[in-house]
């Protein structure tokens, strides 16, 4: 697997955050986001201000100790979904800037127990929230592809390895292959009895049960559960991708 790497969260997650705070106002914040009917754009900026809080403690805790609970889920008020939301991306920068990528942190997926992992884990989220809102006006731009490859590097690195998936009771079997375009990234993945395997080599004599081409950001969405799978060029078991979704 080749792709782009993000070697700079903090910037990426301001230029995203920068696009979200320019939609959510009071006009704005009971819209419907139609990439995720059951929410509206203060619920959006409700599920980004838990995790933001959940990043800050995580960050200060013991790497390798106890368990980090998830914060309870918040009430951001449609009056104040602006100013909460720059409130809390003004702590969540600061612990950022004070906990570089390569520190030591608590983490709840099966990778190095470093900041990065929360770096990108914020970083990814504010990016998929700011196309959702953007949605939910009318107005969508793209992730970029540097972040829309680290998107779906997430999904296999984490949250597949963690148990997260969203057909966790898929039968589907086989090998699948994820070509992002504009970023001449390509993942291998292999779903065998339930399991998932991201495979950097994979055996030459194996064929591919199905396989997916188109931007890195269309390839993201699909995967985080925003579009479907049919906005990308597919060959073969759609199922064995729909198995690969994690929201």
């Amino acid at each position: 697997m080749s792709k782009l790497r993000i070697t700079d969260y903090l910037t990426e997650l301001k230029n995203e955050a920068g696009g979200l705070g320019e939609i959510v106002d009071t006009a704005t914040a009971d819209r419907v986001v139609p990439s995720r009917p059951d929410t509206t754009v203060a619920g959006v900026i409700a599920d980004l201000v838990r995790l933001y809080r959940w990043t800050r403690t995580a960050l200060n805790a013991v790497p390798g100790g106890p368990d980090v609970p998830r914060p309870s889920p918040v009430d951001v008020p449609v009056q104040r979904a602006a100013e909460i939301f720059e409130e809390e991306l003004f702590l969540l920068e600061a612990a950022l800037e004070t906990h570089p990528h390569d520190t030591p942190a608590w983490t709840w997926a099966p990778v190095d127990h470093r900041a990065e992992f929360w770096h990108r884990r914020v970083t990814v989220a504010t990016g998929l929230a700011r196309w959702d809102v953007q949605m939910a006006v009318g107005a969508t731009a793209p992730v970029p592809a540097g972040l829309a490859a680290e998107a779906i590097s997430e999904v296999f690195e984490a949250f597949l390895p963690a148990g997260e998936r969203r057909e966790a009771e898929s039968e589907a079997a086989g090998l699948a292959q994820l070509f992002a375009q504009d970023a001449d990234a390509t993942w291998f993945v292999r779903l065998r009895e339930g399991r998932v395997a991201l495979l950097d080599h994979p055996d030459a004599r194996a064929g591919l049960q199905a396989r997916a081409a188109g931007s890195a950001s269309d390839i993201a969405l699909a995967l985080w559960g925003r579009l479907p799978f049919g906005i990308c060029d597919i060959v073969g078991d759609e199922a064995l991708l729909q198995a690969l979704r994690v929201a």
